[in-house]
């Protein structure tokens, strides 16, 4: 139950930074700024951590490498599509990437019931295929930007639950990660576009502040939950920001609602319901 609490709990915080992202004209310096925070957290943080056991490192490199993929895909995929379209399609495919390396190499088990649970997600998010999603739709040549945010999601979450599994310390997994990932665009944007980075800060180091925190609790909670529950089953139910960010994009940046998104948000639902019932 406490898993559970946790991964809900992260949803939200990811769907509040990803509609923030979203809303802002600036999303690479929003993201940078957002990578800052990270950084002097770990900084600060790094001293009162134990340094990764050498088995460690495979993982924390990896998830690092892909984190920073998803970062530069995001921003172009955020460009042209809708938050509700573009969110639910990405997010959606990395349960069934969890899913599948967490059956052919982790050794898992899976009730049935929870992978049948897990499939429902993505089957909501393949309705947002028709007709755009009830909304402008997102143009074909996205959409393999779109999956292969999606596999860089799913493979991170992958990468991450593998190593507060093996390490058992899910806050020094997240101070070394985040000194591992947190650091290129915040130099990007000072190397390319340092005057308006800096004036980012001075004029909207709110925004900045509140993705940063954002980013890291959700992400605290999550490895949290990885180490306490099954990796698969939170991937799955993360997915639960799917739906909040289907209402807020349509609260707050006037996107349409739909029969296709009140489908997927359905389905995601139902599949959190099989996979805790």
């Amino acid at each position: 139950m406490l898993a559970t609490s946790l991964v809900l709990v992260a949803a939200l915080l990811h769907a509040t930074w990803n509609t923030l992202i979203k809303f802002s004209a600036e999303r690479l310096l929003v993201i940078a700024s957002m990578d800052l925070v990270a950084l002097l957290f770990a900084v600060c943080a790094v001293a009162f951590t134990e340094f990764p056991p050498a088995q460690i490192w495979p993982w924390l490199l990896a998830s690092a490498l892909a984190e920073q993929l998803y970062r530069f895909l995001l921003i172009q995929a955020y460009r042209v599509g809708d938050l509700g379209l573009v969110y639910p399609l990405m997010r959606g495919l990395s349960p069934l990437v969890v899913l599948g390396l967490t059956l052919a190499f982790a050794g898992e088990s899976l009730s049935q019931q929870q992978i049948i649970g897990i499939l429902l997600i993505p089957c909501g998010m393949a309705c947002l295929l028709w007709q755009g999603g009830g909304g402008d739709r997102l143009p074909w040549s996205m959409l393999p930007v779109v999956a292969l945010i999606g596999l860089c999601i799913g493979c991170y979450t992958w990468f991450d639950g593998q190593a507060v599994r093996l390490w058992g310390k899910p806050w020094d997994y997240l101070v070394w990660l985040s000194l591992l990932s947190s650091w290129p665009f915040p130099l990007l944007a000072v190397v390319a576009r340092r005057g308006p980075f800096m004036l980012f800060w001075r004029t909207q180091w709110r925004l900045g502040l509140a993705v940063g925190f954002c980013v890291l609790f959700s992400y605290a909670l999550v490895l949290w939950a990885m180490h306490l529950g099954s990796v698969a089953e939170a991937a799955a139910l993360r997915e639960l920001s799917v739906i909040l960010v289907v209402l807020l994009g349509m609260r707050y940046l006037k996107e349409p609602f739909g029969g296709p998104r009140l489908l997927a948000c359905g389905l995601v639902l139902a599949g959190m319901l099989v996979m805790k019932l």
